[in-house]
């Protein structure tokens, strides 16, 4: 299970560099620069992630999770965001 849950996780990590890599070179971010966006959102993500169910598991409450679960969701539509933008543009401009 943990083979599986590793491999997912590492070709959604791929899927999401490689679309955000070309949004940026398509927005004319420097080469070297545009590699480090996506690896950044994604990884504010999964520490988001592990960092919510740290504290469930060790008994915070609502209200102090609440915060974090905020930022998860924020974090996770940014991500969602970018890595949609760059096939729509390819659709709507051609």
């Amino acid at each position: 299970m943990t083979l599986i849950m590793a491999t997912v996780i590492g070709l959604t990590f791929l899927f999401g560099f490689g679309n955000v890599l070309a949004l940026g070179l398509r927005l004319g971010v420097p080469a070297y620069v545009a590699p480090l966006v996506a690896p950044a959102v994604d990884l504010s993500v999964l520490g988001l992630l592990l960092g919510v169910r740290y504290l469930a598991l060790n008994g915070a409450s609502r209200e102090e999770i609440r915060p974090a679960r905020r930022l998860l969701i924020l974090a996770s539509v940014m991500t969602l965001a970018l890595n949609i933008t760059e096939p729509l543009l390819l659709n709507l401009i051609g």
